[in-house]
């Protein structure tokens, strides 16, 4: 027979912040990566990022729905609000949500030690102040659940719509570097950034845009899989026009689009100044990368992998109705095998047909007419 009450009862420690959020990320971009998201999911039009450097401090201002009181609690102070579980599958704007796991905010404290929030909504002012020392000694003490931020004046709500976030005392300074490194980063971190995606992202008052990536000069051929007129304009070295190719995996409900390159020197994908490694092919879903790169997940990494470059969007990959995909981190994704398989075969592997695999049996030659630098014949590869 069923009782109506148990002798069991499971509790939240404050100490599971320093897991999901205090040391969740370890660098700049990605922490600001995570506001940018929220102020897409807030249907703002613009987010200006502002760095001030010499006072130890970054400030982020949206103009988005902002929030309430009633919000600033339930949702933003919520650890694990599930907006998708809670709110509608689209916003006013027609954009579907990226945040899920309700603890990207958290990610503030990875890079600063103090956070002030400052919102408002339909009038209603809001701002607070959060210290990663206050919430470390509540951990010290042992308290189950509850923080309590520090209110703060609405008067420092002096604009009229959206969200201000002010990080300071910085915690990483070596990870901030230029502002034109940032926009690099960030505009590499998203595909919905500019003005004809109607959001559009400023990094000390200059905006983002696709050509910010800094890699699509690199290319020699590319093949496209969908539109990708915007990413073709910005090639301009390429050896040949960029081939299209159809995507056609409806019997596993995967809707892929993007492009996969080559340069024409392996040397041309390290990047010095930034310390990525371009040499990858990223999946995007929801307009945000979702992994890094794909090409480590592949058993086979051959010399022609080398040259490859490539962005995926996969927004299949996240239905509200299925399970999260995206580890916390957010820097992998755990998807069925069978999608990783037809990725694969996008990419050179696996075992449907795929022009680069085409590529490695055939050689270059009869693909794209040359082979790469520094290749005595393509049946090396």
């Amino acid at each position: 027979m069923m009782q109506s009450s148990s002798d069991y009862e499971m509790t939240l420690s404050l100490n599971v912040l320093e897991h999901l959020g205090i040391n969740l990320y370890s660098n700049v971009p990605s922490v600001l990566s995570e506001v940018v998201a929220n102020a897409w999911d807030a249907d703002a039009d613009s987010v200006k990022i502002s760095l001030y450097l010499g006072e130890d401090q970054i400030i982020i201002k949206d103009d988005g729905i902002g929030m309430t009181r009633e919000d600033v609690n339930n949702r933003f102070l919520r650890v694990g609000y599930r907006r998708r579980d809670e709110g509608p599958a689209l916003t006013e704007k027609k954009r579907a949500p990226m945040g899920r796991k309700g603890i990207g905010k958290l990610s503030l404290f990875s890079v600063a030690d103090t956070v002030e929030v400052h919102t408002i909504n339909d009038g209603q002012k809001s701002a607070l102040r959060m210290q990663l020392s206050e919430i470390r000694e509540k951990i010290k003490d042992k308290n189950e659940g509850v923080y309590n931020p520090e209110s703060l004046s609405e008067g420092l709500v002096n604009f009229e719509k959206g969200t201000r976030i002010i990080v300071s005392k910085l915690r990483r300074k070596q990870t901030i570097g230029t502002a034109k490194a940032l926009r690099r980063r960030l505009a590499r971190r998203f595909s919905i950034i500019g003005a004809q995606e109607g959001f559009e992202v400023y990094v000390d008052d200059d905006a983002i845009t696709p050509a910010d990536r800094d890699y699509y000069d690199k290319l020699q051929y590319l093949w496209a899989y969908g539109n990708q007129s915007t990413i073709v304009s910005l090639c301009r070295n390429l050896s040949r026009e960029p081939e299209n190719r159809s995507v056609s995996a409806s019997e596993i409900n995967l809707d892929v689009s993007g492009w996969v390159g080559t340069v024409h020197e392996s040397g041309q994908l390290r990047d010095d100044e930034s310390s990525d490694n371009l040499n990858r092919v990223a999946i995007f879903v929801r307009g945000k990368m979702a992994q890094e790169d794909i090409l480590d997940d592949f058993s086979e990494r051959g010399v022609y992998a080398s040259y490859l470059i490539g962005e995926l969007r996969v927004d299949t990959l996240d239905q509200d109705d299925e399970e999260d995909t995206a580890t916390s981190n957010r820097q992998h994704l755990t998807v069925p095998r069978k999608h990783w398989r037809y990725l694969q075969s996008m990419t050179g592997w696996g075992s449907c047909p795929s022009l680069t695999r085409g590529m490695l049996k055939h050689g270059w030659e009869r693909f794209i007419g040359s082979r790469p630098t520094g290749r005595k014949s393509a049946s090396n590869f």
